[in-house]
């Protein structure tokens, strides 16, 4: 900016109040302009200044805050990754309960692990809580921590008490008869007939299996062998405990593959078939007992 000068003067005159010398000072009219520009400038500047300074100590005190929830923030996360692992474990245990629950029902378990959808819900708040910078979200993740540290270990026991089920379901499962124990022709069924040998009318208590002199005889079910003898009327005769109020009785037998005392799977070869005993013809005598009392092997046949 360029000024002309100005001849023209301003005189400031200072009048003492005592008898000393009046001052008089003569000042030209264009150092006056160029004075009230300056300070013009300078009032500008200090208003810039000073809403400058009120602006960055106020971002200065935000991000101040933002740090230190930042930190708390970091501190909760950690808290979080703890709870999760924990959790995870937690997960993995009852993945692997589940897995053997699979094993015991024969059911194909899943191929790929997955976690549950409300843990996976919890892991993208997790995420998301440095960007979002809310407390809610954070205590809306602490929730469900609590709700499945809370859930877990009730379906944990529930799965434990199914295993128990399912483990007792297959031992009472494979002790009960299911299988036939001959392979051959029923020549007898189960309820009243005429004895074939005093034509008499008298109640059968099992069912008659013929077939070929040492046809293979199998446990219909698991037990203890709690007879391998020969008993008059039946000849050589096996009895089996399978437990829960189960017995099984083999009769009329050629000979024994098994001895007293001994453990049997469903399915495994007892003896083989004869005519041992009060008997017509090469058969099987089989009995199946619940509770003590003769039932209807029918019922326990596929």
């Amino acid at each position: 900016m360029q000024f002309k000068k100005n001849k023209r003067l301003f005189t400031i005159m200072i009048i003492p109040h005592t008898e000393e010398s009046i001052i008089s000072i003569r000042i030209p009219l264009y150092l006056l302009q160029i004075l009230s520009v300056i300070l013009l400038i300078g009032l500008l500047l200090s208003f810039v200044w000073i809403k400058s300074y009120r602006v960055l100590k106020g971002d200065a005190e935000e991000i101040s805050h933002l740090r230190e929830e930042n930190r708390a923030l970091t501190g909760q996360l950690d808290v979080l990754a703890q709870e999760t692992e924990d959790l995870r474990q937690k997960v993995e245990q009852i993945d692997s309960l589940s897995r053997e629950i699979c094993t015991l029902i024969e059911f194909p378990p899943p191929g790929e692990k997955s976690e549950p959808p409300t843990l996976l819900a919890f892991h993208e708040n997790v995420r998301a809580l440095p960007s979002r910078g809310n407390n809610q979200v954070f205590d809306r993740a602490v929730l469900n921590v609590s709700h499945l540290r809370e859930a877990i270990p009730e379906k944990n026991q529930e799965l434990l008490q199914l295993k128990e089920s399912i483990e007792e379901y297959r031992k009472q499962m494979a002790a009960t008869p299911s299988i036939w124990p001959a392979r051959g022709k029923v020549t007898s069924e189960f309820g009243p007939r005429n004895s074939p040998l005093s034509r008499r009318k008298e109640f059968h208590f099992g069912i008659d299996i013929a077939g070929p002199r040492g046809t293979p005889i199998l446990a219909t079910a698991e037990g203890e062998v709690v007879l391998a003898s020969y008993r008059i009327g039946f000849g050589n005769t096996i009895i089996i405990d399978h437990g829960y109020g189960f017995t099984t009785v083999y009769a009329h037998l050629k000979n024994f593959n098994v001895h007293l005392g001994n453990s049997v799977q469903k399915g495994q070869v007892i003896g083989y078939m004869g005519s041992t005993g009060y008997s017509t013809g090469v058969h099987l005598h089989y009995e199946v007992h619940k509770k003590g009392v003769a039932v209807n092997p029918r019922a326990y046949l596929p």
